[in-house]
């Protein structure tokens, strides 16, 4: 993979990630609020750890 390819990678992911706050910022504000009183440390961690297992595996499954 290219330099290139990462960068557009990473710019994909900041479009990807500033879409909501953007169009929603009050109700985006919201869900970050109501995950921060009823999360804890490892549920947000569960969390974090299916999303990278649902990216790896749709990269490896369209590079495959």
């Amino acid at each position: 993979m290219s330099a290139t390819e990462w960068i557009l990678a990473l710019a994909l992911l900041c479009i990807l990630e500033g879409i909501i706050p953007f169009v929603a910022p009050e109700r985006w504000l919201q869900a970050v609020r109501d995950i921060g009183k009823c999360a804890t440390p490892e549920v947000v961690r569960k969390i974090g750890l299916t999303l990278l297992i649902v990216g790896v595996t749709a990269i490896w499954l369209i590079t495959a």
